[in-house]
């Protein structure tokens, strides 16, 4: 609803499987999301990502520190946030256990390529009834905030697992530039058999990358 500042993982592999990334803090909702970027057709785009919730007060400022840890500074300055703290400042470290989840989502001349933090499933990371995909927009104007507008379901046709099981390529119908695009997989599992920490991520495709450049 309200984002604030952003920082870069610097930690390089020092808090987890992230490093290059971005972390944006979130004022009213007291949270802090995830945001992997990539350049199509020498433009940026890419997916956001849920991260971590439930701070005591609206996390404004974030950064690194030598050791590897995020920092979070947090301060309401009296508005509305659900951590209902006026401030706080907490360390996040790694515990060194790699979650289950998507570390990043690629557009693809034929549709998305998801990379996961672990090897999934292969049987159930083939079937496309485990992925759900919708589209939309938002009204340009004036006033503050606004509701999804447009909002398409997007066909999912195959899903390819790569043969190190990291990464499956969803092959979709046609898709729309300069909308979101809001995946959910919450029954995919590992290959061990594990529940995705987060279940979902949601793409701004501006960009279609074509059949040369975007492979």
């Amino acid at each position: 609803q309200s984002r604030t500042n952003l920082c870069i993982d610097t930690s390089k592999g020092q808090f987890g499987p992230y490093a290059g990334q971005f972390f944006v803090g979130e004022f009213t909702q007291s949270k802090i999301g995830r945001v992997f970027l990539e350049k199509v057709d020498g433009e940026y785009q890419g997916a956001c990502f849920p991260f971590l919730e439930g701070f005591p007060s609206a996390v404004m400022s974030l950064a690194f520190g030598e050791e590897g840890t995020l920092f979070a500074g947090m301060t309401n300055r009296g508005w509305s946030s659900i951590g209902g703290g006026s401030y706080g400042l907490q360390r996040i470290h790694w515990t060194g256990k790699t979650p289950f989840e998507l570390l990043a989502m690629r557009a693809k001349p034929d549709g998305f390529e998801l990379e996961f933090t672990r090897e999934v499933d292969p049987a159930g990371a083939r079937e496309v009834t485990n992925y759900h995909i919708s589209s939309y927009t938002y009204p340009l104007h004036a006033s503050y905030g606004g509701e999804e507008i447009l909002t398409e379901p997007l066909e999912i046709r195959q899903a390819i697992v790569s043969k190190n099981g990291r990464r499956v390529r969803l092959v979709t119908g046609e898709r729309r530039c300069y909308f979101v695009y809001e995946l959910h997989y919450e029954t995919i599992r590992s290959a061990s058999g594990e529940r995705p920490w987060h279940d979902r991520a949601y793409y701004t495709l501006n960009r279609v990358p074509s059949p040369e450049t975007g492979g």
